[in-house]
């Protein structure tokens, strides 16, 4: 009888034992799946509400283009300027990536600043010509500078920077300085201008987890807005631009300084192993084909790749920010004219397309006497207009001032109140979830 009581006593603790356990169990997993969902919980609110409003939003505002009036002879071109290629250390871009890219976002030209392979730098390389209606130069980033030669030359980077850049200006070339946020000799009188925004730059304040996170949900469907998710204005930048505009003129352009390189790639080798490549392309590893990895891969594209998981492309980089540049034709010696000018606007082209939109000065006679970049006497100026293809906000800033700004939404902006010497820029802002964000940053009219 005893043992029967001991049995029963056993046999019913072993049930409490086994409740218990099954309980710990539940209780570990979902800790666990609570852990996991965290990090990830921002990204797929953003996949599942945000981005889909965001996306309505500027479809809707998309459908409010007005076509403005044409107001100088001149032509404007899409372009990008600060991009990579194959040539760069840290990027693998060819031109079966580059011109599609460019031809589906309608970009017009790209100005390449490939890292030089060592100080002895040989110019033209890369890529040079037009490209089935891409018009593409190259250039060096390096030294601080986005460098376009224009012409056949051969430069010696160990050689002093602001020697560099004489060099270079007295040859007709192009200087501007790249990566804004980094110290410069300002006082240089050769460079002609500087990145007002770079994307990279951007990026630098971010936390990289939560955006490989963002990008992992939402990098196929929503990868511009993923892209948008890290904008901040540079707001410190642009003070810069406007305390450098006080004297002396300095062009101002949008960095796209894109390489397509922050992905991860496959490819084989000709033994037939596979080399993986990944982030700034370097090589992370080679290995056999087995079973368990042969799923991952496809047919050789292009460039030969079987298998890409993408974060960056050329087709968004280009679309993210451009700049619109007035010249005569789509050719280097006009571009490169009327980039030294200033003649051109930068706009974050995803929220919208800005071509079409201008900033120009009037005379007492209701002539244009002067548009973007232009030096104007101010006895020629009787206001200082803009016209846009979409409605916003206008902000006219005087030497880093701000001293106007519309009370709704235009398509048209007059400014004839108090005109003084100076230099005098526009921007434009949109609403994106209720607040003003912008959208264009024009080069100043100078007065004098």
């Amino acid at each position: 009888m005893a043992d029967v009581y001991i049995f029963a006593f056993l046999d019913q603790n072993l049930k409490v034992v086994k409740k218990v356990i099954k309980y710990m169990f539940y209780a570990v997993f979902g800790l666990i799946a609570i852990a996991l969902s965290v990090p990830f919980s921002p990204a797929v609110w953003r996949n599942l509400v945000t981005y889909p409003q965001l996306e309505k939003q500027v479809n809707e505002f998309q459908k409010l283009r007005k076509e403005p009036p044409t107001l100088t002879k001149l032509n404007i071109y899409r372009g990008v300027l600060h991009v990579h290629s194959y040539w760069s250390h840290d990027s693998e871009g060819t031109l079966f990536d580059i011109v599609p890219a460019a031809k589906n976002v309608g970009v017009d030209f790209v100005f390449l600043t490939d890292h030089p392979r060592g100080d002895i730098d040989t110019l033209p390389r890369g890529y040079q010509g037009n490209y089935d209606g891409v018009l593409i130069e190259p250039g060096s980033e390096k030294q601080g500078f986005d460098t376009w030669p224009l012409d056949s030359v051969i430069i010696d980077w160990s050689r002093n920077k602001d020697t560099i850049a004489k060099d270079i200006v007295s040859r007709g070339g192009i200087i501007f300085y790249a990566h804004t946020e980094e110290p410069h000799n300002w006082s240089n009188p050769d460079y002609q201008g500087m990145e007002i925004y770079n994307f990279h730059t951007d990026t630098k304040d971010e936390s990289m987890v939560p955006q490989i996170i963002n990008f992992m949900v939402n990098g196929n469907k929503y990868r511009h807005w993923a892209l948008r998710q890290m904008f901040d204005e540079q707001t410190n930048i642009l003070a810069l631009w406007d305390s450098l505009n006080t004297t002396r003129k300095i062009v101002g352009f949008s960095a796209e300084d894109t390489h397509e390189n922050q992905n991860i790639r496959a490819r084989y080798l000709k033994d037939g192993r596979v080399e993986w490549v990944g982030p700034n392309a370097n090589v992370m590893d080679t290995m056999n084909v087995k079973f368990w990895n042969r799923w991952l891969l496809h047919a050789p594209d292009e460039n030969g790749w079987i298998f890409k998981w993408m974060v960056d492309t050329y087709k968004e980089g280009f679309n993210y920010v451009t700049n619109y540049v007035f010249a005569d034709t789509l050719s280097v010696p006009s571009l490169a004219v009327h980039l030294k000018k200033g003649h051109l606007y930068a706009a974050f082209k995803s929220l919208a397309d800005a071509k079409g939109f201008n900033y120009y000065s009037v005379n007492q006679q209701d002539s244009i006497s002067g548009i973007l970049g232009d030096s104007v006497k101010i006895g020629q100026v009787k206001s200082l207009n803009a016209v846009s293809p979409f409605p916003g906000q206008f902000r006219l800033i005087h030497d880093g001032k701000l001293v106007n700004i519309t009370s709704s939404n235009d398509y048209q902006y007059s400014w004839s109140e108090a005109i003084s010497k100076g230099a005098y820029r526009i921007e434009m802002h949109i609403k994106l979830k209720g607040k003003y964000v912008p959208w264009i940053y024009s080069n100043p009219i100078y007065i004098y």
